[in-house]
């Protein structure tokens, strides 16, 4: 389970812990480390700014800066991110390649499947809970073997920073670090159940921290708010990457490498050297 493969990917699975930030070096995540024992880590990425979750999510999907994606525009003015975009998402990329392709996104945080990623026909979109998102996971992995992208946002942690304060001494908030932990353990386990874990792209990634300038806020440009946790793991990955100046809009260039598909030229995002054989 933690060696990378031979096996060529098949598909790619993004796994977005909601304002985890760096934070997860010091909690207890023995899943995560199990996970990405073969593969490669940082806690040295880089979020965009402001660090908030419309413009950071969107960039990791867009691969693109907030002003060109402009999802937390359309989130604030509660309307679907138009099919028509000049910067669209992974999903939409994905779908105009291989019309048939087999994608989803389970979120807690349901802004995400409206205004970030567009209404794209048989798509499988579900919001709710993070305890309820990881057995309806389950499900639809076994039910869609040729599943080619898959997006999962669990919230909890997020809310734990925002109640009791993010960083190392919240006692709470490393706690929900460890629950989402042991969420991707389950995810992952899944994953292996079907068949999929050896053969996929797995990335694990936050999208902003929090505590920079208010202990329970976020949305600066102050380290604790922009700098980020990213890890992945999967066949022809290289261990001995060095990752130095990644951002989170850099995760979409790297699903569509590993996907087979070209990177727009015009995007910010680009692709790690070295990272992938």
């Amino acid at each position: 389970m933690t060696k990378t493969s031979n096996k060529a990917i098949k598909r790619v699975i993004i796994l977005g812990i909601d304002g985890a930030g760096t934070f997860i070096r010091e909690a207890q995540t023995p899943y995560l480390d199990i996970l990405l024992a073969g593969g490669v880590q940082t806690c040295q990425a880089r979020t965009v700014y402001p660090s908030n979750s419309g413009e950071c999510w969107g960039s990791l999907l867009h691969g693109v800066m907030p002003q060109r994606h402009e999802s937390h525009v359309h989130i604030q003015m509660n309307r679907s991110f138009p099919a028509d975009s000049l910067a669209p998402s992974i999903f939409r990329i994905l779908r105009e390649a291989r019309p048939d392709s087999s994608m989803a996104a389970f979120v807690s945080w349901q802004p995400i499947v409206t205004g970030i990623i567009e209404e794209i026909d048989g798509m499988k979109k579900y919001a709710a809970p993070d305890e309820e998102l990881v057995p309806a996971i389950g499900v639809y992995l076994r039910s869609n073997p040729a599943l080619e992208l898959l997006f999962v946002q669990l919230d909890d942690v997020d809310a734990a920073g925002h109640r009791h304060g993010y960083g190392e001494d919240s006692a709470e908030y490393l706690r929900a670090i460890t629950r989402a932990d042991k969420q991707i353990g389950e995810i992952s386990k899944a994953l292996l159940e079907v068949g999929m874990l050896e053969d996929s792209l797995l990335i694990i990634t936050t999208d902003h921290g929090g505590g920079g300038l208010d202990t329970f806020n976020h949305g600066s440009d102050a380290p604790r708010d922009m700098t980020i946790f990213w890890g992945c793991r999967g066949p022809g990955i290289n261990p001995e990457a060095n990752l130095p100046g990644l951002s989170i809009m850099d995760t979409a260039a790297v699903a569509l490498h590993a996907l087979g598909l070209p990177i727009p030229r015009d995007w910010d995002a680009k692709l790690p050297a070295g990272l992938l054989d």
